[in-house]
């Protein structure tokens, strides 16, 4: 019977590599699971030059109690805990992490809560903060929850230190699965902008350059006369790595009404608007945002600006949705 010869005849048979042994090429890398700079929720970071140890667990459920204060009605709820080391050999002050926490693929807000044993990140800018001994460590328990229809979503986490002089600290970006589910491994946004010859785009197109898109406008009601309406723009940070410079949430809108352009409201961005946390990389955040019209007046679409610093960075308009 014919066999199967391997190397020169007569010589010995060429060395085999035991199955599963093998090594990948130096040209090769190994697939992250994250953007390179971000964390998995279980993963300590070193921050603030090396003062503090920050270290998220991952998310477990739990059932809230009748004290539960902050968790929207039918939300699903969880808690984490962050343990924060001081790593010098002085007594510190507490560091204050001033969390943003995003859920799912287009990063809307998650909901914080405390209750009976969660009791969420004291204040540590105050006249008597929390004190760590050196070498000592601080846990912080906290509630996060999300819609029910979120579970095995990421959350995404942004922390960046609060002094009493303001946000001074490392930027840190963390993600895992919310309980509950397996985690979704699709959850990543990937969206398709419009051409760049496309001045003025439609709600829920995306603009390439900075990704952003408007969408989502409906009617609330009405307030003081004036009718009400919400609406969400979401931003992407297109970065691979978590680095400098950073993409924030900190946008500022425009919003007019008939085809004069009359301006009907203006929503201010910057130092202390809503959901202002830098934007992980590869990953997107979502904001409410909520205006109104002048009394008497009616308006069936709406164009929206959206300027950063003073400067227009995309237009969008379309129709009110019911």
């Amino acid at each position: 019977m014919a066999g199967l010869v391997t190397g020169c005849a007569g010589g010995p048979p060429a060395k085999q590599r035991p199955a599963g042994d093998s090594k990948p090429k130096a040209s090769q890398k190994v697939k992250r699971e994250l953007p390179e700079g971000m964390h998995k929720l279980g993963e300590g970071v070193t921050t603030e030059e090396g003062t503090w140890r920050l270290t998220p667990s991952a998310l477990t459920k739990v059932t809230p109690t009748s004290r539960a204060k902050g968790l929207p009605r039918g939300w699903r709820a969880a808690k984490m805990t962050w343990t924060l080391t001081n790593k010098t050999s002085e007594i510190q002050q507490l560091l204050e992490l001033s969390p943003t926490v995003r859920y799912g693929a287009m990063g809307r807000p998650a909901a914080v809560f405390t209750d009976t044993g969660i009791d969420g990140i004291p204040d540590a800018i105050s006249d008597d903060p929390p004190r760590v001994k050196p070498g000592g460590a601080y846990p912080l328990t906290v509630g996060v929850a999300v819609p029910a229809d979120a579970a095995g979503e990421p959350v995404t986490i942004t922390t960046r230190p609060t002094t009493m002089f303001g946000e001074t600290g490392d930027v840190d970006f963390f993600e895992g699965p919310f309980p509950g589910a397996a985690a979704r491994k699709d959850s990543v946004l990937h969206p398709r902008p419009a051409p760049e010859t496309r001045k003025t785009l439609a709600f829920g197109q995306w603009k390439a350059d900075p990704q952003m898109t408007v969408d989502h406008v409906r009617p609330e009601g009405t307030a003081g006369g004036r009718a009400t309406f919400s609406g969400e723009l979401t931003v992407r940070n297109t970065a691979a790595v978590a680095d400098l410079p950073y993409t924030p949430m900190k946008k500022s809108l425009r919003i007019y009404y008939s085809d004069e352009l009359k301006e009907a409201d203006h929503i201010p961005g910057g130092a202390g608007a809503a959901d202002t946390g830098f934007v992980a990389p590869q990953r997107a955040a979502t904001h409410t945002f909520h205006f109104s019209l002048p009394k008497g007046a009616k308006a069936e679409s709406v164009t929206v600006e959206v300027t950063d610093l003073g400067n227009a960075e995309a237009t969008f308009e379309g129709n009110i949705t019911d």
